[in-house]
């Protein structure tokens, strides 16, 4: 064993710092450094729109067939489509509202919006996920004066940063009631956090909007007041200490 040592050179392991692992080196020519940074283990902030009146967490349905009218204090929203009866979802959650704070130094490892589905919609549909590109009220948002504007399947679809199907057909995800699955808004959430972008909330519409058939998926609102329902955002991060 040892002429074998020998042969290889010089094996030296060294702990240079509290942030250092440790030096290996087999003779002059190669040298590996491992390093870590101290990171806290994994954290989770959900942020419950509960109780329904408050205001860091918002939500409201916008209806092309009532495009003037707000529907803020709803206790259902809905995401449809159909001739002249399209719908669309708006919500945003107050990342300050996390306890304890959210660093803006996080990183975050997962994001996902949890909305429950009360009603499902008989053909499978794919609901789009869109940052919003500017601020809305709960009490104020209508089809005629929301964000994105009244053009329909707009956004386009490959802006999205997000989506999930729904729907009873076989092999169509989320088909029966309950909080949909795959809602996934890590990229959002990140550049929020970073401070690199408003945190706007988002918009959810169908994938393609004006269906000469209506296809409805129904959502409970904030306004509900039910606490199994409620609408939440979850998010999972790390910090460097």
């Amino acid at each position: 064993m040892s002429r074998r040592l020998r042969s290889l050179g010089t094996i030296g392991l060294v702990v240079a710092a509290a942030t250092t692992l440790g030096s290996f080196r087999v003779g002059a020519a190669a040298s590996l450094t491992l390093t870590a940074s101290a990171i806290t283990p994994y954290r989770t902030c959900t942020l419950t729109a509960t109780p329904s009146t408050m205001t860091p967490i918002i939500d409201a349905s916008v209806k092309q067939a009532s495009a003037a009218t707000n529907f803020g204090t709803a206790t259902t929203n809905s995401v449809s489509s159909a001739s002249l009866a399209n719908q669309r979802l708006y919500l945003r959650f107050d990342l300050t509202q996390c306890s304890p704070a959210l660093p803006s130094n996080a990183t975050v490892r997962l994001a996902t919006l949890r909305i429950y589905m009360s009603a499902v919609p008989t053909a499978c549909r794919t609901m789009d996920i869109f940052p919003s590109t500017a601020s809305w009220t709960e009490a104020g948002i209508t089809w005629n004066n929301q964000p994105f504007g009244t053009t329909l399947n707009n956004p386009a679809s490959g802006s999205r940063s997000g989506s999930f199907d729904v729907g009873t057909p076989a092999g169509c995800a989320n088909a029966v009631a309950g909080y949909v699955t795959g809602a996934t808004v890590t990229s959002d959430v990140t550049l929020w956090v970073a401070g690199s972008s408003t945190n706007n909330g988002w918009m959810l519409r169908d994938d393609v909007e004006s269906s000469a058939t209506a296809r409805t998926a129904t959502f409970s609102a904030k306004n509900l007041g039910t606490l199994a329902q409620t609408p939440q955002l979850v998010i999972t991060y790390v910090t460097v200490l």
